[in-house]
């Protein structure tokens, strides 16, 4: 066979695979390795009509507004705007529970809203010997007790609330109480975050009453639920999944065990293993990756569970080794240095990449914690108001900031100015927003346009930003009472840093991403031995490297410790990994 004939019989083989799993009856699981072509899959299955003729709908959920907007787009692409409306559903599971699961069940007043986190809304625990705010309290869910059972999950509490915590003198259990007082006060009010609707959804559904109002509908509207990146389901989610498919709605269940990355909120890859197992004792498995080169496959392969053949690769002949380069971390920061040259290690790889044709505007460097990464400093989700609005000032100047960034910024720029000009106002901006007609393109505006005029943050800054607070012209409404509202305290400045060319994100926010060229960061010192010895399936940090490694097309880069370079480059090689330290 032909070097031609080889291509064009691997690419026949995987558009076999994706036509098998577009038309496969549900229920069913599809196990879909990296760069498989999953959106194109799921969007091909929900051009087709549903089989069932009472059922002219079907539910496509993700985890992701990203995805979620990738599907319509697809959709709408291929001249179907008919399917991103009733009777079908493209969005968030978060989405989906709330509209068809919880929303039904609550009063019309107060008007019930889905909040991102209770960080959208001033929500402090008060009535203690420090106020914390309430989003700085993890939850965990037990959905196998009924009710389901909602705990605060301490050991994942950030270091600073860790502190506050410890110096107080309330034990744990009256924290815990007045925790759940303070949720439940806001949830009277209207308010619910995605946890919320899941023990929401799981009461609804375990009771006959609430079950026989929801499940009818759902069952008459949708031939069947796909659910993407079904590895993020949590232990609450596959409890609902569970309980629809036992309600007799169909279900798809398209997903990568290894790509399961998200432990802290419950998502583990053997239970969705159990469950796919109801659904379809033999998976309609997905293994040509329409992203990678066959290099980046056989290294994707040693990250993975079962020590299974690696993917094929169907539209890339790429030979580029993977590269290997020894690093001298920093023990704070990220000035980290390539050995062998003394040039900062995204310098060294920026070089190399060049040598292969792979541009800097192709590449992504990653790692596993932000604190790693070269590039601007990263917003931390408990801090103060000045320190937030420090880094969505620093967000606002930066040229190249992520759309993700500047979303997150200008969100906290509205909550600062909110908080000065409608002091008494309950709720989220978004509540007052209704209440004073505000229309959110003038708000955004507004809030951008502050944050542009603010100087570079430094550790005085705080009286420069009262002063353009008070001076810049509020919006219709607004009735500042002196001081109320002023972000109090000096903000925690992070070094500038110089730009690096390249995009710079940990690896969990890069779900749905790819990249000519990646560079993963590995710092810490035991990581190859971890890399050749542990278990994916046990070791979630392995599924986060695996995660990194395939989002690359062309180049993949590992960066580690000089002296654990030789042993990682043995390992690779005795898994027939063309690899080259440089």
């Amino acid at each position: 066979m032909t070097a031609a004939e080889q291509t064009t019989a691997v690419r026949a083989a995987a558009e076999a695979q994706q036509q098998a799993a577009v038309t496969v009856a549900a229920p069913a699981f599809v196990p879909a390795c990296p760069g498989a072509g999953k959106t194109h899959v799921i969007t091909s299955r929900h051009l087709q009509p549903p089989r069932q003729r009472l059922r002219q709908g079907r539910a496509l959920i993700s985890f992701t507004r990203v995805a979620r907007d990738q599907m319509t787009r697809r959709c709408r692409q291929a001249g179907r705007a008919d399917l991103v409306q009733a009777p079908h559903f493209i969005g968030t599971l978060d989405s989906f529970l709330w509209e068809f699961l919880v929303k039904p069940q609550r009063a019309a007043d107060p008007v019930p809203r889905l909040l991102e986190s209770w960080a959208s809304i001033k929500a402090p625990v008060e009535g203690m010997d420090r106020e914390v705010s309430l989003h700085r309290f993890p939850m965990v869910l037990d959905p196998s007790r009924h009710p389901a059972r909602a705990t605060v999950a301490w050991d994942k509490l950030d270091y600073d609330t860790r502190q506050l915590i410890e110096a107080s003198s309330y034990s744990r259990t009256a924290w815990e109480e007045k925790i759940f007082e303070t949720r439940k006060s806001w949830c009277r009010q209207g308010y619910f975050t995605g946890h919320e609707a899941r023990v929401l959804a799981l009461w609804n559904l375990r009771h006959a009453k609430t079950a026989a109002a929801l499940l009818p509908p759902l069952r008459s509207r949708f031939a069947e639920i796909i659910v993407d990146e079904a590895q993020d389901c949590s232990a609450a989610d596959l409890a609902l999944l569970q309980l629809l498919h036992d309600a007799g709605l169909p279900l798809v269940l398209v997903g990568d065990p290894d790509q399961a990355i998200y432990a802290w909120r419950g998502a583990e890859p053997q239970a969705l293993r159990s469950f796919s197992a109801q659904l379809s004792p033999t998976p309609h498995q997905l293994t040509g990756n329409w992203r990678s080169s066959p290099v980046i496959c056989r290294l994707a392969a040693t990250l993975r569970t079962g020590q299974r053949a690696p993917d094929t690769s169907v539209v890339r002949n790429d030979d580029i080794p993977v590269l290997l380069l020894p690093t001298q971390f920093a023990a704070s920061g990220s000035r980290h240095l390539h050995a062998p040259t003394g040039a900062g290690i995204v310098d060294a790889f920026r070089t190399l990449a060049e040598e292969y044709t792979v541009q800097a505007e192709d590449c992504l460097v990653t790692a596993y914690k932000y604190a790693t990464l070269p590039g601007i400093s990263r917003e931390k989700t408990n801090t103060n108001a000045i320190t937030s609005l420090a880094w969505a000032c620093t967000v606002a100047h930066t040229s190249g900031a992520s759309g993700d960034d500047l979303t997150r910024a200008c969100a906290i720029a509205v909550r600062v100015l909110f908080g000065y000009w409608y002091p008494d106002q309950s709720g989220g901006p978004d509540r007052v927003m209704a209440a004073r007609r505000l229309p959110a393109s003038q708000v955004n505006r507004t809030a951008f346009a502050f944050l542009h005029s603010l100087p570079a943050p430094h550790k005085e800054w705080g009286p420069q930003v009262w002063q353009a607070m008070k001076a810049w012209p509020p919006l219709p409404g607004a009735a500042p009472q002196g001081g109320k509202g002023r972000p109090a305290g000096k903000p925690t400045v992070s070094r500038p840093q110089a730009a690096t060319g390249m995009r710079t994100n940990i690896v969990h926010q890069l779900k749905g991403d790819e990249a000519d060229g990646v560079l993963l960061l590995l710092p810490d010192a035991g990581s190859v031995q971890r890399w050749a010895s542990a278990d994916p399936a046990a070791d979630e940090v392995l599924r986060v490297w695996y995660v990194a490694v395939t989002r690359a097309r062309r180049l993949a880069a590992i960066a580690l410790p000089q002296e654990e370079t030789d042993t990682l480059a043995r390992f690779l090689a005795g898994r027939h990994v063309p690899l080259r330290i440089a």
